[in-house]
């Protein structure tokens, strides 16, 4: 099997049409329709059914299109280890949730510097773990989720903190000096996807004006300017600078704890570079909890 055929393939599968695929490779579409055909030849098996509309994937094309994102993940990934080990260049892609984007990463990002100057970093927030998927190209992940999460298919799962969650409100709200979670039930909630359950568990079972709302900073914003509610890391209450203006409601109810976890490819050794990150991670994480600042 072909890999140069395999990108073609991909390329296809992702435009929907061979004309639009070799429009955007930069090929003749001759030259793609016979690495298609060349690849069905190899497997034994159409991999598009064709149309007026253009090309989708069979159910081949569709297993061949998942193994083949694994393929070169894992290619880009030795890439990465053969440049990192020649001469410490290469590559490193991190996700990461906003909550754990503002506990750990701007002090492991400046210990991983210290021990890996001359890697390439790019950094993706994500919105939630359901979007990391074997394939995605991410070395690591670093998300928020409820304790005892499900953990997932084709992932190593490292928990990294804990910390309790708070309700949150702006000054002044009407609803901030309410002791009971039961009767925050009419009030406008931002929560991260978590937030839901988080929720339930404390007693709100069905809150009747909820937005999902991922991002820390779009929270706060509704919080600010909307009169929401939402919860985060009950530490996180400490920050001066983002928690100017909001309080902490004193809830009767006990709401359950979120974790910070980093998930890797559980099929595939990480690159040197990867390592290092991770420690980091840890390194950073260990300090957070020895000053109680998850």
């Amino acid at each position: 099997m072909n890999l140069r055929h395999l990108q073609i393939f991909c390329r296809v599968a992702e435009a929907g049409s061979i004309r639009a695929a070799a429009r955007d490779a930069g090929l003749a579409q001759p030259g793609v329709t016979y690495a298609i055909r060349e690849l069905e030849r190899a497997v034994g098996a159409p991999l598009f059914v064709r149309s007026a509309r253009g090309v989708e994937t069979t159910e081949v094309g569709q297993a061949l299109l998942r193994r083949a994102a694994v393929l070169f993940d894992e290619v880009r990934r030795t890439e990465n280890e053969i440049a990192q080990l020649r001469d410490g260049g290469g590559r490193l892609r991190a996700a990461f949730s906003s909550l754990a984007a503002a506990r750990l990463l701007p002090d492991a990002l400046q210990a991983f510097r210290r021990v890996c100057p001359g890697v390439a970093v790019e950094l993706v927030e994500i919105t939630g773990p359901e979007l990391v998927a074997p394939g995605s190209g991410y070395d690591l992940a670093v998300l928020s989720e409820l304790e005892g999460s499900s953990p997932q298919d084709g992932f190593e799962r490292e928990v990294l903190l804990q910390a309790p969650l708070a309700a949150i409100a702006r000054t002044g709200h009407p609803l901030a000096r309410v002791r009971t979670i039961r009767r925050l039930d009419q009030a406008l909630w931002a929560v991260p996807a978590y937030g839901i359950e988080a929720l339930q568990k404390a007693g709100l079972d069905a809150p009747r004006n909820i937005v999902v709302c991922q991002s820390i900073q779009f929270g706060l914003s509704l919080v600010r300017r909307a009169d929401a509610l939402t919860v985060v890391a009950s530490s996180m209450v400490q920050d001066p600078v983002t928690f100017r203006g909001l309080v902490r409601l004193r809830l009767a109810e006990a709401l359950p704890q979120v974790e910070v976890t980093v998930r890797s490819p559980a099929t595939s050794q990480p690159t040197p570079a990867a390592r290092n990150f991770l420690e980091c991670l840890r390194q950073t994480a260990q300090q957070a909890k020895q000053s109680k600042s998850p």
